[in-house]
């Protein structure tokens, strides 16, 4: 019975836990993501969480075509591991075996992929073939901004090896912005609250006053 709790609660935590600054689109899902990808998952495997009722998910993927990376052109080609664990609100379980459009953070202590709720990742028979076109639009002009920053960093320093490609921001900034997206958010609603509080209390105090002075007029 405690098990069957405590799987419900985490439930809970997965459906109502994640927190996103707005729906999912395409174009800031391509800006905020690491990796923009077409792939097919062919294998899926659970691993322990710590919890006997949740698992966390490997799925395993053959990469069929990139749209973005921010790593050097021969970084996850071929094949890539997705994670995902139910302990994390956001995180995708990619549990079924399928082709999927997906928009991917790398985590860098690990090496695994792994995408969340507020990105558009979708299997890729729910993509049009108009958001395709789409994303092949910004996969070009990513390409271009990355090719022309390259130049720029080439015509500042000759050496090679510090050439950086700076044209999207970091995993880490990506998150930063989210959360103070997010607690932006939080201060405009509490304004709102404030306000409505000051005014209520403001009519309050009026009705008291007049109720006050009308008892005072009865009574001379």
């Amino acid at each position: 019975m405690k098990q069957q709790i405590l799987f419900l609660a985490l439930i809970s935590i997965n459906i109502f836990g994640c927190k996103c600054s707005g729906e999912p689109d395409l174009k800031s899902s391509f800006i905020n993501a690491d990796f923009v990808f077409i792939g097919n998952v062919y294998a899926v495997s659970e691993v322990p969480s710590g919890f006997k009722t949740a698992h966390n998910v490997l799925s395993s993927i053959k990469i069929e075509k990139t749209y973005k990376s921010n790593y050097y052109e021969g970084f996850y080609q071929d094949n890539a591991t997705l994670f995902g664990s139910p302990l994390r609100s956001c995180d995708i379980l990619f549990t079924e075996k399928g082709k999927y459009l997906i928009f991917a953070y790398y985590d860098e202590d690990t090496g695994f992929l792994y995408s969340d709720n507020c990105f558009y990742t979708k299997k890729l028979k729910e993509i049009t073939p108009a958001e395709l076109i789409f994303v092949d639009k910004l996969s070009n002009n990513f390409k271009e901004e990355a090719r022309i920053q390259n130049l720029k960093n080439l015509s500042a320093d000759y050496s090679e090896d510090i050439i950086m490609d700076l044209t999207t921001p970091s995993r880490r900034i990506n998150k930063l912005k989210k959360e103070i997206s997010e607690i932006e958010d939080e201060r405009r609603n509490l304004k709102i609250i404030a306000g409505i509080l000051v005014t209520l209390t403001i009519l309050s105090v009026s009705v008291l006053i007049i109720s006050w002075r009308k008892r005072k007029n009865y009574r001379s």
